[in-house]
């Protein structure tokens, strides 16, 4: 009788199903990268200049809901010298944007890089002292 029982427990149907999923995912992640490449210009303070490149920009961004460039002056769009005394206001011009002290432009997502270019405007001004008029200016992008 053992031996029925046991043959018995082996001959039940399985509850088994004929086929299974399973669900497969993946992530890309936003990855923003900008490059900054000045050219090396020096701006003329006495005679004064209109949009002057100053460096070359290339934006790279993933983001499915587009990202943003800002540009920011350290010295809040003046030129200084190291003394700190007076400066020499400019404008940022970057694309169709336009600004004193920041620029912030939004763009929509880009499989490929963009490619700009950063000038300045600086007014001429012949009773500036002698010396080194310079400001930092950032470049930054992030994902929206």
């Amino acid at each position: 009788m053992a031996a029925a029982i046991a043959v018995g427990l082996f001959c039940i149907p399985a509850s088994a199903a004929s086929s299974g999923q399973i669900q497969l995912r993946g992530v890309v992640p936003a990855v923003c990268t900008v490059a900054v490449s000045e050219t090396g210009a020096n701006l003329d303070l006495v005679q004064g200049q209109a949009q002057v490149p100053v460096a070359a920009v290339e934006e790279r961004c993933n983001s499915a809901n587009g990202y943003t460039v800002a540009i920011s002056s350290r010295n809040g769009g003046q030129l200084r010298t190291e003394s700190g005394g007076a400066g020499v206001g400019y404008t940022l011009h970057y694309g169709d944007a336009s600004g004193t002290a920041e620029l912030m432009t939004d763009r929509s997502v880009s499989n490929s890089a963009r490619r700009g270019t950063l000038a300045v405007t600086v007014p001429g001004d012949r009773t500036l002292p002698a010396g080194e008029y310079t400001d930092i200016v950032t470049v930054s992008i992030s994902a929206k």
